[in-house]
């Protein structure tokens, strides 16, 4: 008997399934990354990183997973989810993600339209595709119109290590485990330098230098960095909204220059194309609208011949689903990765890059679960 015969209808479509529980889930996992603790985030340096998880439940049981960006164990940014955004939640219809996403962004506009809010509503949305792809009975890459590839090239983004000791032995570690690409997120010459000779022929660095400079400063470090032939050169410009500084770097014509992981939405990446700011655009699932976000930002992007290729410093159902995004764009991003080394891996190793490369889950939704062991162990209350 078809579906059809068997399920009642409403005016959208089948029997709404509306969602009866949303939580957020904050944990934080040791990690060791071969040097000095990387970056404070405005807090002090920790060897540690957050999965900030949104777990929303249906009334026929079925659960979506979503990530939020998060430092620095946030208990703050955990509690303006809990209290600002998933009341708005219960009670909706999960198959309405578009909608969802508008009322919510909608509602909160006056609490920002890129940062902590935008964060909240990123994670929801994501969940909202798990819980519709596993409802599918299809791996989310299916539910975005089909995989290009089952696998996808890693790139191992380096920490912060200022000095050249440890970022050319960390360089040249990536490079043994099988990586093909690694992002440097150094910001002075010498370090640089030294990670490029590391990597020798064996693997393309791009720079990853998050907001540092002024428009002249830029313009000064985009010269000397020339001769080291890096793949990109990232957000060069202080500060990162500074779009018409951004193309002053790009109009030199030195390095293709990266953006976007601190924008909120399409229209920004539309103003940053406008600008001439940009070839390769940068937006952050758990940033950045979620994954009905980024298709749109995907199809802009290959309209005006802009390389798409998702930011992810994640390590949740924010990194799996950017998985799911890369796999579903003919171009087939490489798909970022911290480089660092857990005590303990939420999906139990199952999202680990094997010689750069990582496979694509088949399962339905996104394919894998939180270990519940983990949560437990881990979890910030």
């Amino acid at each position: 008997m078809k579906l059809a015969q068997t399920a009642k209808l409403d005016g959208a479509g089948l029997l709404p399934d509306p969602i009866v529980k949303a939580e957020t889930i904050l944990v934080s996992i040791p990690f060791e990354s071969g040097g000095v603790p990387p970056w404070s985030f405005g807090g002090r340096p920790r060897n540690a990183f957050d999965t900030l998880m949104v777990r929303l439940e249906t009334e026929s049981g079925v659960v979506g997973w979503g990530e939020a960006f998060s430092r620095n164990e946030d208990v703050a940014l955990k509690k303006l989810i809990d209290t600002r955004i998933l009341p708005l939640v219960l009670k909706r219809n999960a198959s309405e993600i578009a909608r969802i996403k508008f009322d919510l962004e909608f509602q909160l506009q006056n609490f920002g339209r890129v940062g902590s809010i935008m964060y909240g509503v990123s994670a929801v949305d994501t969940a909202l595709w798990d819980i519709a792809a596993k409802k599918a009975g299809m791996p989310l890459v299916n539910l975005l119109g089909g995989a290009f590839t089952g696998e996808l090239e890693v790139y191992a983004s380096l920490m912060r290590y200022g000095n050249c000791e440890d970022v050319a032995r960390i360089t040249k570690q990536a490079v043994d485990r099988g990586y093909r690409f690694i992002k440097l997120h150094e910001i002075t010459i010498p370090e640089i330098k030294a990670a490029v000779e590391a990597a020798g022929p064996d693997a393309r660095v791009m720079l990853d230098v998050n907001c540092p400079w002024s428009v002249a400063e830029a313009l000064r470090y985009d010269r000397e960095l020339e001769p080291l032939n890096l793949l990109w050169f990232e957000e060069p410009v202080w500060p990162p909204e500074n779009y018409i500084g951004l193309a002053q770097v790009r109009a030199t014509g030195r390095h293709r220059i990266a953006a976007g992981e601190n924008a909120g939405s399409l229209h920004d990446f539309f103003a940053m194309i406008e600008a001439g700011a940009i070839d390769i655009a940068q937006p952050d699932v758990a940033k950045t609208g979620g994954v009905t976000e980024l298709l749109k930002i995907a199809a802009l992007c290959e309209a005006h011949g802009i390389e798409f290729v998702p930011h992810c410093a994640l390590f949740g159902p924010g990194q799996i689903a950017t998985m799911h995004i890369n796999a579903a764009v003919r171009t087939t991003p490489i798909l970022e990765r911290l480089y660092c080394d857990f005590e303990a891996e939420l999906f139990g190793g199952l999202n680990l890059p094997v010689q750069g490369k990582v496979s694509v889950p088949t399962a339905p939704g996104l394919g894998l679960e939180p270990d519940l062991n983990v949560i437990r162990d881990y979890q910030v209350r």
